[in-house]
C-alpha cells in the first residue's frame, strides 16, 4: 500500500463524489480533506487483516472490495462487498480493538484514510466538524448494526 498526499483539493473532490460525505458542506468537505490521505492498492492486495490493531479507517473512492472472515474450518468467507462511496474500519477509531474481519482489494483500488491520530487532530482543531463526523460514523455504525441484526433473525 502506498500512500501519496494530492493537494486538498484534489482529495476533497474524491471525498466529494461521494454518497458518504453527502450530508457535508463544500467547505467542511475540504476541511475535512486536509486530515486524509490517498492510498491506491492493487487487486488482491489485503488492506485490513483480522485480528491485527488498527487506527484507521478507509473510504472507498475507485474499486471495490472485500470483507472476509475465516469460518471455524479454515474457509473464507466473503461477508460483504463494499463499492465506491462507502466506508469501512471505523469501529477501530472508537475502540482500538483488533480487525474484526479482513478486508481484499477485489480490484485496484484507491480509498481516503484518516488515521486516529487525525480524527483527534481534527477534534482540537475543528470541534464543530469533529463532532458531525462522529455523528456520521455513529450514524454509519448503527446503520449496519440494525442490518446485521435482521440477518442474524433470520438465521435463528
Amino acid at each position: 500500500m502506498t500512500d501519496t498526499e494530492p493537494p486538498v483539493l484534489v482529495r476533497a473532490e474524491l471525498l466529494e463524489k461521494c454518497q458518504w460525505a453527502s450530508e457535508f458542506t463544500w467547505k467542511e468537505i475540504e476541511n475535512l480533506a486536509r486530515y486524509l490521505t490517498i492510498s491506491r492498492i492493487v487487486q488482491g492486495a489485503t488492506i485490513i487483516k483480522e485480528g491485527t490493531a488498527g487506527e484507521r479507517m478507509c473510504i472507498l473512492v475507485e474499486g471495490r472490495v472485500d470483507v472476509v472472515k475465516d469460518d471455524e474450518s479454515g474457509h473464507r468467507k466473503v461477508l460483504t462487498t463494499i463499492t465506491k462511496g462507502k466506508a469501512f474500519g471505523e469501529m477501530t477509531l472508537f475502540d482500538g480493538e483488533p480487525r474484526s474481519a479482513s478486508v481484499l482489494a477485489a480490484e485496484p483500488t484507491a480509498l481516503l484514510v484518516l488515521t486516529r491520530e487525525k480524527l483527534e487532530r481534527l477534534l482540537d482543531e475543528h470541534p464543530r466538524l469533529g463532532a458531525k463526523l462522529l455523528f456520521k460514523l455513529g450514524k454509519v455504525l448503527s446503520q449496519r448494526l440494525r442490518m446485521t441484526t435482521g440477518q442474524l433473525v433470520n438465521l435463528i
